[in-house]
């Protein structure tokens, strides 16, 4: 007897756990999901965030350049060797989390190599803050074209994707906005920009609405001389890469 009651209280004492754990996992739901609306409520809007980087931008009366330090830590930044001047490498935009908050740069360092020196360029056009954006060189007055690139609220409960185009004068640092003709690509980040003689070919990326990440295979081509966008049609025969971002994509004497 005392066996059987003994047995019958390891019985209820591990329902009566599991009934305790399943309340607390409830509990801890419900407590999250309370957490993730606060933090929507609390998340500023990006639209009135942009606006603010615009007016703040547009302060800056002309291009300067300030010799200071180097960047401040970031991730997903851009570097690119200056196609005017071998001795300087430019570097743009970028993010850093700090485990809280997350932070979107869109200063331009320029870093002179024979002097170990870095420069930080102000401009009152150059692309609002973001990181995941691609750049390079093209065209044939050897100038730098930025496209895309993402931002999102500082609690990461909203991101926006860019699909604007830009041209970059490495000699002068003037930022130029760029209107196609014709469609261009859609918004999207961490995509691979090329280029080859006198165009400029972008592949893949992906675009995340918070809700589902979408990966990208598309092809575009620019053509710096007409300004503007194609998109070619590939056969469904034809062999190309599966979609993806954040791979490696360079020039080459036939192509990309």
């Amino acid at each position: 007897m005392g066996k059987k009651n003994k047995k019958s209280a390891e019985h209820k004492e591990r329902v009566a756990a599991k009934q305790n754990k399943k309340a607390a996992q409830k509990e801890k739901k419900g407590k999250g999901k309370g957490k993730d609306a606060d933090s929507d409520v609390e998340d500023a809007d990006l639209d009135a965030i942009l606006a603010q980087y615009a007016e703040e931008q547009a302060k800056f009366m002309k291009v300067t350049e300030v010799v200071g330090g180097p960047p401040t830590p970031r991730s997903s930044a851009t570097v690119l060797a200056s196609p005017s001047n071998r001795n300087e490498l430019l570097v743009f935009g970028g993010e850093y989390f700090d485990g809280n908050l997350a932070t979107f740069f869109n200063n331009l360092f320029v870093y002179n190599i024979d002097r170990a020196e870095w420069k930080e360029v102000t401009s009152p056009n150059s692309p609002l803050p973001r990181s995941g954006h691609a750049w390079c060189r093209g065209g044939n007055t050897g100038g730098v074209y930025l496209f895309g690139g993402e931002f999102s609220s500082p609690k990461q409960g909203t991101f926006y994707h860019y699909n604007d185009f830009w041209h970059l004068d490495p000699s002068t640092r003037e930022w130029t906005r760029l209107d196609s003709k014709g469609k261009g690509p859609p918004a999207r980040s961490g995509h691979r920009m090329t280029y080859y003689k006198n165009y400029i070919i972008l592949f893949g990326g992906f675009q995340d609405t918070s809700q589902q990440t979408k990966y990208l295979q598309d092809l575009w081509i620019y053509d710096c001389s007409k300004y503007t966008w194609f998109n070619p049609t590939l056969s469904t025969a034809s062999q190309k890469p599966d979609p993806r971002s954040s791979f490696s994509f360079l020039p080459h004497e036939s192509g990309a």
